[in-house]
């Protein structure tokens, strides 16, 4: 058995990037060169039932719009805006996959993400099988500006940010109804020069010590500046509050650095256009990510998070 991460690491080794891919294995997603002056990004995402989501308890509108969802969030953390969705399903030959209504709810909860984003449902495939229902979505998009936004860009001196409040997303239900942060994306692209953004899916301790990998650098978060869904229970510890907005995961919110320079100015433009973002930390040179209590003690930050195994 070995974590999703270190089988990404071994694939990225047997695989190197051929023309037109610029950026392969390793990001929320593939950078494809299209012509001498445009780019497209694909991602995709492939979500089980009893894994991404329970269909005894979750609606097959809530399933089919998050399975689009999580992909419109690696696009936001490329910097991109959608062009087109290809859907694939694998329906259970017997009980609930079988169901017109299902699927008719399934195509609903994709349709609300298509139109909210203005975006085609292109194509796809449909199988059924003897196994649990399955979904993968693959989309398409284009830079909001001049270049997408990748995982490792962060430089030695960034301040950190992160878009929202972490932890607690699947006590209500927050994973299946999340907003992707496009909005953001797209204002961080007009706004400021992003160095490196990604998204929050595993929880921000292990996707942060991806970035800070696949940057070679490390960085230093105060605890204290870290924010705390109140879906996280306020009578839990704080010790507890925090873990659980380390690594509870499924937060889709964004993980970015910009220049120190800039960060003031972002933070004024937030301010002006009421948009909420969090200044957590700052990138360093040492390979370690160090995490600072109130009272100024360090201790190293663990990777923790959700990893599939495999």
């Amino acid at each position: 058995m070995t974590t999703e991460r270190q089988f990404i690491r071994e694939l990225q080794s047997k695989f190197p990037n051929r023309a037109p891919v610029l950026i392969g294995i390793g990001d929320d997603g593939a950078v494809l060169d299209v012509s001498a002056d445009s780019q497209q990004v694909v991602v995709t995402d492939l979500l089980l039932d009893g894994v991404h989501f329970d269909l005894q308890v979750t609606s097959p509108f809530l399933a089919g719009r998050k399975a689009v969802a999580v992909n419109l969030s690696d696009l936001a953390a490329m910097g991109c805006r959608p062009t087109a969705a290809f859907v694939s399903i694998a329906i259970p030959r017997h009980g609930i996959g079988m169901s017109q209504n299902f699927l008719s709810e399934l195509y609903r909860g994709i349709q609300q993400m298509t139109d909210e984003f203005q975006f085609a449902l292109a194509g796809g495939d449909t199988n059924s099988w003897n196994g649990p229902f399955a979904i993968n979505v693959c989309l398409t998009g284009v830079p909001f500006s001049e270049r997408p936004f990748l995982r490792s860009a962060a430089e030695v001196g960034d301040a950190i940010f992160v878009t929202g409040p972490l932890g607690g997303s699947l006590l209500h239900g927050r994973h299946l109804s999340f907003m992707p942060r496009l909005q953001i994306s797209r204002w961080l692209a007009r706004t400021v020069a992003v160095h490196a953004m990604m998204d929050i899916s595993d929880g921000l301790s292990l996707d942060l010590h991806r970035m800070m990998e696949a940057s070679g650098t490390g960085a230093e978060i105060m605890a204290s500046a870290i924010p705390i869904h109140t879906d996280v229970p306020t009578l839990d510890s704080n010790e507890r509050r925090l873990a659980a907005a380390l690594s509870d995961g499924e937060d889709f919110e964004l993980l970015f650095t910009v220049g120190e320079s800039d960060a003031s100015i972002l933070t004024a433009a937030a301010d002006d256009a009421k948009i909420s973002i969090y200044k957590i930390g700052q990138v360093r040179n040492e390979v370690d990510i160090d995490l600072i209590d109130a009272d100024g003690n360090r201790s190293k930050m663990q990777d923790s998070g959700w990893q599939h195994t495999v």
